[in-house]
């Protein structure tokens, strides 16, 4: 017997992007936990954490990730109708490929497993349901019919059925890890024919033809959002997290990662090597080992180098090394902690605590330049944009076009500012209230429309896209639908 228990097509999901046809930018997921993968003739789909990722099935690339406000753990593909339905705890979610349309049933259960038919979607939990494709009525049903396609999350015994996975979990490359026989085990597989698709947790999305066993492994995001600092340094966009370092080159397609054991305070790219500070410490990687270039006797906050030159800002003090040397030397602003390092061709310029400091290379006397706190320094146009650490933007005049005065500054109009960046043309501000940006020419901010009105951390520009950072998702917009 089958009891009827509701209807409903309220919508009330909250999704992001919200509107993916009007909407121009996109999120980036993290390296998470992937829980469930389908396929369809052209895209494969993988719930990885609280994000629906939509690869395309070819060359496997990234088309869209969206992200559920709710935990979703199960999808399933109904060739019948082109639609995805995804489980979670709390509700099954009806989602329209071609459209991108969602219509949400709320059922509190765990399902287990998700069965297509032509007329009705099957639900295995704790009990057993059956949702109408054309009514979207909810019953309780006390048995299965046959002939069902059925999705169902991944247990360890289907796993172990692929005896080539052996041994079902896997290693980070040689040169990449800090610890580098640290295991990343297998969370879910779907098998459609040819191919076997094997997610992972924080390593990633792995496909296997069935004929030639050829591997294919996408790395489509940072190891995670939890990011406590991001630098671009030459061409490369790096984000810090507690995993270790995410970065994008603008040269390579995909993302690369350096695992951490330790809590990376700073990175720089040099040749072929990585420099990362740490506590009081300078390290380079080399083959996944850390090797230590230099000690200090303060905690280091900063670093930026040259050709010659490697400096360091701590919480007391400004610090230089040359870059083939260990030996550390004192470099001025003594009992000052240093936040941020800006070189030039004549100049040196440092943010920090009590003020804003430029080192003149010809005379080599430091002057302090402004008494403002400064945590941030780009440039453009042969001027300098310094953010202040109580979040206002202060445009100060490069001395190239000085005089001999350095009372070139004034103060932009003020709005809470976390962080800046250039494209050499405009100053890209990331605000509490969305992405701005200040164009010098008209002195005027005005809101990027095409970003959420949310509170953003961190901004970048890497290779004509905007990248902006909350405290929740990545996020990408190109250049283009900036107005």
């Amino acid at each position: 017997m089958i009891s009827s228990l509701f209807c409903t097509i309220l919508i009330t999901i909250n999704t992001i992007p919200q509107n993916m046809f009007i909407d121009h930018y996109t999120i980036i997921p993290p390296l998470g936990n992937i829980k469930s993968i389908c396929t369809t003739p052209f895209n494969v789909y993988a719930i990885n954490n609280n994000y629906l990722l939509i690869f395309n099935k070819m060359d496997l690339t990234l088309e869209k990730a969206i992200y559920f406000d709710q935990d979703i753990d199960l999808v399933g593909y109904d060739q019948q109708t082109n639609d995805l339905w995804i489980s979670g705890p709390t509700a099954v979610i009806r989602f329209t490929a071609a459209t991108y349309s969602m219509r949400e049933y709320p059922i509190s259960d765990n399902i287990s497993r998700l069965g297509i038919g032509l007329d009705h979607i099957y639900l295995d939990g704790n009990k057993d349901y059956s949702i109408n494709k054309l009514t979207g009525q909810i019953s309780i049903i006390t048995s299965f019919p046959g002939n069902l396609s059925w999705y169902k999350k991944t247990q360890e015994q289907d796993i172990k059925a692929y005896k080539f996975l052996m041994p079902y979990y896997y290693y980070d490359e040689a040169g990449i890890s800090e610890s580098p026989f640290k295991q990343f085990p297998i969370s879910c597989l779907y098998d459609d024919g040819m191919e076997l698709y094997v997610g992972t947790v924080q390593y990633g999305l792995l496909k296997y033809n069935k004929v030639s066993w050829a591997k294919e492994r996408i790395i489509f995001g940072p190891l995670d959002n939890n990011i406590r600092k991001a630098k671009m340094v030459n061409g490369k966009l790096a984000f810090i997290s507690d995993f270790g370092i995410s970065y994008l080159d603008k040269n390579v397609k995909d993302w690369q990662y350096h695992r951490f054991d330790h809590l990376i305070t700073d990175i720089l790219f040099q040749e072929k090597d990585i420099i990362i500070s740490f506590e009081n410490r300078l390290s380079r990687t080399q083959g996944g080992v850390l090797i230590t270039l230099s000690n200090i006797d303060k905690k280091i906050l900063c670093i930026s180098s040259d050709d010659t030159m490697t400096y360091i800002g701590t919480n007391s003090g400004l610090y230089k090394k040359y870059n083939k040397a260990s030996e550390i030397q004192n470099f001025g602003l003594y009992k000052y902690a240093i936040y941020s390092i800006y070189l030039m061709e004549e100049e040196i310029f440092a943010g920090g605590e009590t003020g804003f400091f430029k080192y003149d290379k010809k005379s080599g006397e430091w002057s302090k330049v402004l008494g403002f706190e400064i945590k941030d320094i780009v440039e453009s146009e042969n001027l300098l944009y310094l953010l202040a650490t109580n979040n206002q933007i202060i445009k100060y005049s490069d001395t190239k076009q000085n005089t001999g005065s350095d009372s070139g500054w004034v103060l932009l109009p003020y709005f809470n500012i976390y962080d800046i960046a250039t494209d050499k043309e405009f100053i890209y501000c990331a605000s509490y209230a969305g992405i701005f940006y200040y164009d010098p020419t008209t002195e005027v901010y005005k809101v990027i429309y095409n970003l959420p009105r949310i509170k953003f951390d961190q901004v970048f520009i890497l290779d004509n896209t905007i990248i902006a950072v909350s405290a929740d998702n990545i996020y990408t917009l190109p250049v283009e639908y900036r107005d």
